[in-house]
């Protein structure tokens, strides 16, 4: 249940509010009985309206970008789909990748799919480019840092879903059985995909790594056998 008070402000001019969004919540159309960043954003900030220039997923963390007028929505919004805005994330998955560094490249679709055809219907497929890092590694889990020169739905997730190391606590593309274990191992049932880092000339937005990441990567990790 995400807590009456959730966003914290990262930057705030005439234009723009950059908040810290957690996992769990909402850009927008939340549910009966839920919020969502508008709403909540609205409320703990007092703006009339907000208009978000990109989207996180609901499960996804980190830095969110919202415009403050109908202007500033246009123009950050042309600057996220011409790839103007650097996107950076962190994740944690399962298992050693086997390069420290590399590129995944698999045409996907830009909608959500499943996890028996992450890539979706071929005749749908667009070209996509995730870079990634490993930052660290323990015995049962990757620390990668990503970014997103394309920018499809769910592309992070399904790229590493299909790489064979799935986001951990991913309810779409990952493993159920594993993921409820770690859920009850760790006691947290959150995604581990974090938008680390935002930029555009010299706006430079950062969010710190969840907690949660740091309690699945630290170093004794005894409790994650496969």
């Amino acid at each position: 249940m995400v807590p009456v008070s959730v966003l914290v402000p990262l930057f705030q001019s005439r234009d723009l509010l950059v908040i810290d969004k957690p996992s769990g919540l909402s850009v927008h159309n939340a549910g009966p009985g839920e919020t969502d960043v508008i709403s909540s954003a609205c409320r703990e900030f007092q703006v009339s309206q907000v208009f978000p220039v990109h989207r996180l997923d609901k499960e996804t963390s980190g830095v969110q970008v919202l415009a403050l007028n109908e202007k500033a929505a246009r123009e950050w919004a042309e600057r996220f789909q011409t790839r103007e805005v650097t996107k950076i994330y962190r994740a944690i998955v399962r298992g050693n990748l086997a390069r420290p560094s590399g590129t995944w490249n698999k045409p996907l679709t830009d909608k959500a799919e499943g996890r028996m055809n992450p890539q979706g219907p071929a005749g749908n497929r667009v070209p996509c480019e995730t870079h990634f890092q490993v930052l660290d590694q323990n015995r049962y889990f990757s620390l990668i840092e990503l970014d997103l020169r394309t920018g499809r739905q769910h592309q992070i997730r399904k790229h590493s879903a299909l790489d064979r190391h799935a986001i951990v606590g991913d309810p779409r593309y990952g493993d159920k059985a594993y993921n409820s274990k770690m859920a009850k191992l760790y006691e947290t049932d959150r995604l581990f995909l974090h938008c680390h880092r935002l930029s555009f000339e010299n706006l430079i937005w950062e969010s710190p790594m969840p907690e949660a990441f740091a309690k699945l990567m630290a170093p004794s990790g005894t409790s994650a056998k496969e």
